[in-house]
């Protein structure tokens, strides 16, 4: 069983996110779960879009907008977004301060299907 040092995990650059740090992953031995540490700059928006599988989104820092389904949510640390399976959702910083989450679900590849 692998212990995986959280700091000594590279951060990337993404389209989507200010940046993306893979926490664990199938390089890490995973078989059927990923989780990444994600920072949404000020002002980013993602894209609304929907997966086969259950994501959830933890909140560390911030605060964070959620479209999901036809609810618009605002979430702040210490809870946790939900986007069941083909629910469309999108998420959106509309602060001045980066929101810092990790995003869990239970594949080693995300499919997505965008819708805009």
């Amino acid at each position: 069983m692998p212990i995986i040092n959280h700091n000594s995990q590279p951060v990337l650059q993404s389209d989507e996110f200010s940046s993306l740090r893979p926490l664990v992953t199938k390089d890490h031995g995973a078989a059927s779960l990923t989780i990444q540490e994600i920072t949404i700059k000020p002002g980013m928006e993602g894209r609304l879009q929907t997966h086969p599988v259950d994501v959830a989104f933890m909140m560390l820092e911030g605060s964070i907008q959620m479209i999901i389904g036809n609810e618009v949510r605002t979430v702040r640390s210490g809870n946790t977004l939900l986007a069941p399976p083909g629910t469309p959702y999108k998420l959106i910083n509309n602060t001045w301060v980066p929101a810092r989450l990790l995003m869990i679900f239970p594949s080693t590849q995300l499919e997505r299907k965008l819708l805009e």
